[in-house]
């Protein structure tokens, strides 16, 4: 399995290659190469990983079908900000960032 692959895999949202390969590439890692177990537990692979989550928070339409609910969605944006807190990161939400001042109005609809 490649490093493509197994970022694919993880997230679990359907993603295009290219998609996945800008968030690996983003993070200095071949998509094409080999996925290890030294990959898996990297920095820059689990960093990877965060930066698609994050891009899954803040691109995805919540109109398609097959939509993420706003408590699926608060767990991704936590799984990513537990990764970057880890690595010392700029997390989803805080100040600057577009999404400080999103809210769950699921019941206005």
């Amino acid at each position: 399995m490649t490093n493509l692959e197994a970022l694919k895999a993880r997230v679990n949202y359907p993603l295009t290659d290219a998609q996945a390969e800008e968030k690996l590439v983003g993070r200095d890692i071949s998509p094409d190469e080999e996925f290890s177990v030294n990959v898996a537990k990297s920095k820059a692979f689990q960093l990877a990983y965060a930066d698609t989550l994050r891009f899954i928070v803040t691109m995805v339409n919540l109109s398609q079908s097959g939509s993420i609910s706003a408590q699926n969605m608060a767990g991704i944006r936590g799984t990513a900000n537990a990764i970057y807190k880890k690595y010392g990161e700029d997390l989803i939400g805080e100040k600057g960032d577009d999404l400080s001042t999103i809210e769950d109005m699921s019941d206005m609809w």
